[in-house]
């Protein structure tokens, strides 16, 4: 370099530090590195989205997974929630996606003319349908596709969007063994038939009965008992901190503690011939004996956790009914139209109790 240049390149440096002015320096930009995504554990279990036959739907507001499963053999409720990591089969997250089975293949193509769409007839074989019976769908209209589901369950008569997913089918078909009701109450199925020019719809409401009498009167809150309910002898007794209740079949007392909703199971080691407790109650309460006197005995008596009895000890003919085939919750009928809802985990000797009518 010329002395010039030096000497230009020194006056220039000068200038600059006298103005305060600095020349940032201009960062070296690389190729960033990403940030690793940690792989997500649930999808080993919830498998949903990855199995073959399965297609996404997308949730409406409303939607359960029983009935979204209606029409597709051989899968469970607990199955489908499994599969889609769902927490809670009975509140689907509207707008949220599941994979659910594709419907059986069809033994007929749509029709592909393009004639206006026309129901001329759209009816169940039957008005009213036990839950665990099942029920075709026939119909008879014009145009290019049908498309049929189930409306949400408590949709107005106007809200029942066609879901996402459902594939098209023949304009005139029978659609047989719709079954897998779960819930007793009205269901409502809609046709809808697609035309040149327009869509025309048509609704179809079947009224489910539980086909097991269940004994907690059921308008529609609670799924139908999958098991007839089972009779069995039982004592009842109520005290001012709860209830004990003794089963013919089993060597067992059932305190139903007023305090949180707590249930202990006792043994019953009761023997006839047994020596009974002398405690004297106060007026218009009671002293309890055989069984339950031992076991109140065993929870400090009047001082402990049921004070005194209310009434003496009765027995009834009752009855006891799994909620489900897998629930940890059984419905037991108490005195009267009483019937009590006693859940209890066996290996955690957690239980807890509500009275559900009566």
């Amino acid at each position: 370099m010329s002395v010039l240049a030096l000497s230009l390149a020194f006056t220039a440096g000068i200038a600059a530090a006298q103005s305060g002015t600095v020349t940032p320096a201009i960062p070296q930009i690389g190729t960033p590195t990403p940030t690793p995504i940690p792989e997500d554990p649930r999808l080993s279990v919830c498998t949903g989205p990855t199995l073959s036959g399965f297609a996404p739907y997308i949730v409406r507001a409303g939607d359960r997974l029983a009935d979204l499963l209606r029409g597709i053999p051989g899968v469970s409720v607990t199955q489908i929630a499994s599969l889609n990591c769902i927490d809670n089969p009975e509140a689907l997250p509207a707008g949220a996606v599941i994979w659910l089975p594709a419907q059986p293949a069809l033994d007929a193509e749509p029709d592909s003319s393009d004639d206006d769409a026309e129901i001329m007839t759209f009816e169940a074989s039957a008005e009213t349908v036990q839950n665990q019976a099942a029920v075709d769908f026939s119909w008879e209209a014009t145009g290019s596709a049908a498309y049929f589901y189930a409306c949400p369950f408590n949709a107005t008569e106007a809200a029942c969007p066609r879901p996402f997913g459902v594939q098209a089918l023949p304009v005139e078909y029978t659609i047989t063994d719709i079954g897998g009701f779960i819930y007793p109450g009205d269901v409502r199925y809609r046709l809808e038939v697609i035309g040149e020019e327009e869509t025309v719809t048509e609704d179809v409401t079947l009224a489910v009965t539980c086909s097991q009498p269940p004994l907690v009167p059921n308008e529609g809150q609670y799924p139908c008992p999958q098991d007839p309910a089972q009779s069995v002898f039982a004592a009842w007794q109520p005290f001012q901190g709860g209830i004990m209740m003794w089963f013919f079949d089993r060597d067992e007392i059932w305190v139903m503690l007023n305090e949180d909703n707590r249930l202990i199971i006792l043994e019953d080691t009761y023997e006839e011939g047994a020596e009974e407790l002398d405690d004297e109650a106060p007026e218009n309460f009671f002293t309890p004996t055989r069984g339950f006197g031992q076991a109140w005995n065993r929870l400090g008596r009047a001082e402990g956790l049921l004070g005194w009895g209310l009434q003496d000890s009765i027995g009834f003919d009752s009855a006891r009914q799994a909620a489900g085939p897998r629930s940890f919750t059984t419905y037991i009928q108490g005195p009267g139209e009483s019937v009590y809802a006693i859940t209890y985990i066996p290996q955690l000797d957690i239980g807890y109790w509500t009275q559900v009518a009566g």
